[in-house]
């Protein structure tokens, strides 16, 4: 087997499937190679999604629109990765983000044909499939039902939480201060300390109009730490 096959392997939707199982598989699957330089557009938000998309090499950058609320929020994606595996089917089959390559990037594109036809015949696949969809499901669901906190620093952390599609890696959130403050029901005077005092702590960084998140994982760890010590934090 090939690095390509490989890193099929790796990912979430083969996993259990053994080499000469899935080597039998992608013999009858019509595959798509792609590459993109470093800046290329590789989809747009509202770009219809027929393809089961696979980044193999390389960095992905994808940006999602608050348009009501005069946000954009920007994650990054590392190789290996499935791209929007829920927008191929349902009411709207488009891309819900905007992607962008972050680095030169290879991917592989199996066409949403062939996977009615022929990926959807094992049993394996289609588990694999529908446990990332529900999963994704299950994980917005608890978003919504979970339990309000008052303090200003966990409903900031909340934000990027809800709005982020992976809680862990670098964030880049682009609004203005006056627009947060409004969207979490807070002062702008008081999101601005508490901003600054994240800061401090090495959990953000703070620039003109946008907010750096190195590492989300480290701001979700603060507010386990905080909900579970809320007077020593």
């Amino acid at each position: 087997m090939d690095t390509m096959y490989e890193t099929l392997l790796q990912m979430p939707l083969f996993q259990g499937l053994g080499e000469d199982e899935f080597t039998k598989i992608i013999g009858k699957v019509k595959l798509h190679f792609l590459k993109y330089k470093l800046g290329n557009v590789i989809f747009k938000s509202g770009d219809s999604c027929n393809d089961l998309i696979f980044l193999l090499k390389g960095k992905l950058k994808v940006e999602s629109k608050g348009e009501s609320m005069n946000f954009i929020m920007k994650e990054f994606v590392d190789a290996p990765s499935l791209i929007e595996p829920y927008s191929l089917f349902g009411m709207r089959t488009d891309y819900i983000s905007t992607y962008t390559a972050e680095t030169n990037i290879e991917m592989v594109l199996i066409d949403k044909l062939f996977i009615l036809t022929e990926l959807d015949k094992y049993e394996v696949f289609r588990l694999n499939y529908r446990n990332i969809i529900c999963n994704r499901a299950q994980q917005l669901y608890k978003k919504i039902w979970q339990s309000t906190y008052s303090c200003l620093e966990v409903k900031i952390v909340d934000f990027f939480l809800e709005y982020c599609e992976r809680p862990y890696g670098r964030k880049l959130l682009k609004i203005k201060m006056e627009n947060f403050a409004l969207i979490i029901g807070e002062t702008r005077l008081s999101v601005s300390k508490c901003l600054n005092k994240f800061e401090k702590e090495g959990l953000l960084i703070l620039h003109r109009t946008e907010i750096e998140i190195p590492d989300l994982s480290l701001l979700k760890l603060w507010k386990e730490k905080f909900l579970e010590f809320p007077l020593k934090s």
